[in-house]
């Protein structure tokens, strides 16, 4: 007999507990450990999501709105409506310092708004246009 790992992954508190009286079938017993190894399928996937980040170009053709706040709504894979993801620096290493100034400026503007997710998407509000394209990851996308 093989556990079944559920798509997508389940957690659950629902373990339970083996005593003088459980039955001695291995079907009803093989569902304590296949629920563990479910809720550790569960917590795996969510440690590799939290770590992951997915790059999110915001160009300055994108922004909506004559008055603050400006918007910019991009799809973002893997985003799910209620996720809180981080905002992270998406500066290519090696960049020029007319880059590197330019991005601090846009990266600073992007972040001192605010940004909603949505099922597959993002919507970024900001109380002044960026200057230039930028970049930015979403850290736990």
């Amino acid at each position: 007999m093989a556990f079944t790992i559920k798509n997508p992954p389940e957690f659950t508190l629902e373990i339970p507990q083996w005593d003088r009286d459980s039955l001695g079938d291995g079907i009803e017993m093989a569902k304590v450990p296949e629920a563990l190894l479910n809720n550790e399928v569960y917590l795996k996937a969510v440690a590799e999501r939290l770590e992951h980040v997915t790059p999110v170009m915001l160009p300055t053709s994108g922004w909506t709105g004559t008055t603050a706040p400006f918007t910019q709504t991009v799809a973002v894979s893997g985003a799910v409506d209620g996720m809180e993801p981080m905002v992270v620096s998406g500066l290519a290493d090696g960049a020029s310092a007319a880059a590197q100034k330019a991005y601090i400026k846009a990266y600073g503007i992007v972040c001192s708004g605010t940004a909603e997710l949505g099922n597959g998407t993002a919507t970024f509000k900001v109380y002044k246009k960026p200057a230039s394209d930028i970049t930015v990851g979403l850290k736990g996308v």
